[in-house]
């Protein structure tokens, strides 16, 4: 159950809407005035005192607000899931990895390593040579510099 429906309040209830359903039930559960069901107004009336708390901050407020929107888009989501037979659903999920667009991998390995893999092309020499300024290396993912120095062999 929602603060709204604790305080049964609308969700668009104005400040002074919430704090008149709150006084309304404050007195209707308060556990001093419900002496035969002590455990049970008690209950009831932390529930009200959260709800109240909570949506009577504007900030809190609004961060419940968002949460709530944000579970119930968790839920339609499932619902559709569940709406969905599951051959369309293995389908659908083997459609949408065929989708993936890989035409941009070769610039961007070309950016991250500063050639470009069809070609052989060298496009940035800072990033092929970044373990010695003064060697040019031939093949672009040669190791030997990494090894060379992480082993601690000197030339």
């Amino acid at each position: 159950m929602n603060y709204y429906e604790i305080l049964g309040v609308d969700r668009n209830a104005t400040a002074k809407e919430i704090k008149k359903a709150y006084r309304q039930l404050a007195k209707k559960w308060h556990p001093d005035l419900n002496r035969d069901n002590v455990e049970v107004a008690g209950k009831k009336m932390r529930e009200i005192n959260v709800a109240y708390d909570t949506l009577s901050n504007e900030i809190s407020r609004i961060d419940y607000d968002k949460k709530l929107d944000a579970e119930a888009a968790k839920s339609a989501k499932q619902s559709a899931r569940q709406e969905t037979p599951k051959t369309s659903r293995k389908k659908s999920a083997a459609t949408s990895s065929s989708k993936v667009d890989f035409g941009g991998i070769n610039s961007s390995f070309e950016s991250f390593f500063g050639f470009n893999p069809k070609t052989r092309e060298v496009t940035n020499e800072d990033k092929l040579n970044t373990f010695s300024a003064d060697r040019k290396k031939k093949n672009p993912l040669d190791t030997t510099d990494f090894f060379e120095k992480f082993m601690g062999i000197k030339r």
